[in-house]
């Protein structure tokens, strides 16, 4: 069977989260000897993790990003950077989208969807309120998924909030949570605590509209925060790592909160973290979270995506009623209250994961794509 995998994402990032997970699959399809093609964006189709692939033997090819000049010619039909990728037969082909609205802002995309005769499968990372505030974006959206012989979710909340986004049924649906990169068979043993030090950490891009850590950084920056002991870290990397800095001196949580940067084994991250934070507003059903639980570490998170589907308030973690700082500090003076629990927490989350994360991802998903390509 030969199919095509397409990236929405643009040439922020030379590799994220989302591009996990298709790639993830597309090295399991090649095991089970299936052809990839794959259209990325160009700073993803330099990544070592496509070079793996490349050398599975997977085609790649890569797109730049619109211009202006380019996105008007585009919108006209006059310029397309996947039409040559849709006039090659493929059994089926996969599109992994960022967020529910990606395909409305790509023009060119918007068209060969529209004309394709291949059966398309539509991979939903993320969603969130906002998102999709324009009627001729709902109007579209509407359009390229049904044309969708699938249309598959991390989540039931962003399952949900896109049938309002758009008012209307999607008509061929599946969740299908992500899975762990690593994985685990028991949790990490738990940080030593002898200078009473609790380790809070958020890993997450540094990007703050979705993310928010500017919004957590002002929930810890009161006087009664500043006394108690703790320590924060924020992991990953972004655009808005030189802000998140800024914000830190800003209010004055110098001696309190740092930048860790990018680490490639989640697991260096929590032997030595009590508790993770992850305050966002957009999600999925986020990797960092899954692999935080698996090594057994509770976490405190917003009704984002997938958050609240997956850690259960007062059992594994603490979820925030709402995403406004204040709402974020009384969640963190929740959860600073039931510090003594968080070890028996983060083994009751390590066993939520165990439990309810799939440990045939891949498989599930080849499956799926396989059963669109045989109607």
């Amino acid at each position: 069977m030969k199919i095509g995998v397409i990236s929405t994402t643009g040439n922020l990032y030379s590799w994220a989260g989302s591009e996990e997970t298709w790639r993830l699959f597309a090295a399991y399809a090649l095991a089970k000897g299936h052809r990839l093609d794959l259209l990325l964006p160009e700073k993803i189709s330099k990544s070592e993790q496509v070079s793996a692939l490349r050398q599975a033997g997977a085609v790649v090819s890569a797109r730049g990003d619109l211009t202006p000049l380019t996105r008007r010619l585009a919108v006209r039909g006059w310029h397309s950077r996947f039409k040559r990728f849709f006039a090659e037969p493929h059994d089926a082909i996969f599109i992994s989208t960022g967020g529910i609205a990606d395909c409305a802002w790509l023009p060119d995309l918007l068209r060969e969807i529209k004309r394709s005769s291949s059966p398309l499968i539509f991979f939903i990372q993320s969603n969130a309120e906002g998102v999709v505030q324009e009627q001729p974006i709902r109007d579209a959206l509407r359009v390229v998924y049904q044309r969708a012989a699938l249309v598959i979710f991390l989540s039931q909340h962003n399952y949900q909030l896109a049938e309002r986004q758009l008012a209307w049924r999607f008509p061929k649906a599946r969740m299908l949570m992500n899975p762990v990169r690593t994985p685990m068979t028991q949790p990490l043993p738990w940080p030593g605590t002898a200078d009473h030090l609790l380790r809070l950490a958020e890993v997450a891009r540094f990007e703050v509209g979705d993310k928010r850590q500017d919004q957590l950084l002002e929930a810890l920056a009161t006087d009664d925060w500043k006394k108690r002991n703790w320590s924060l870290t924020f992991f990953g990397s972004g655009p808005d790592e030189n802000h998140i800095r800024q914000l830190i001196n800003f209010y004055g949580l110098q001696n309190k909160a740092n930048i860790g940067g990018q680490v490639a084994d989640f697991r260096e991250i929590w032997r030595s973290h009590h508790l993770h934070v992850l305050p966002s507003s957009r999600e999925g059903m986020p990797l960092a979270l899954i692999e935080s639980m698996f090594c057994g570490r509770p976490a405190l998170v917003t009704r984002a995506g997938g958050n609240a589907e997956l850690v259960r308030d007062g059992v594994d973690g603490f979820v925030s009623p709402g995403m406004h700082p204040e709402i974020i500090r009384e969640t963190l003076e929740r959860a600073w209250a039931e510090r003594g629990r968080w070890q028996e927490m983060g083994r009751a989350a390590f066993a939520r994961a165990d439990q309810v994360v799939p440990k045939d991802w891949a498989a599930q998903m080849l499956a799926l794509v396989e059963s669109v390509a045989a109607k």
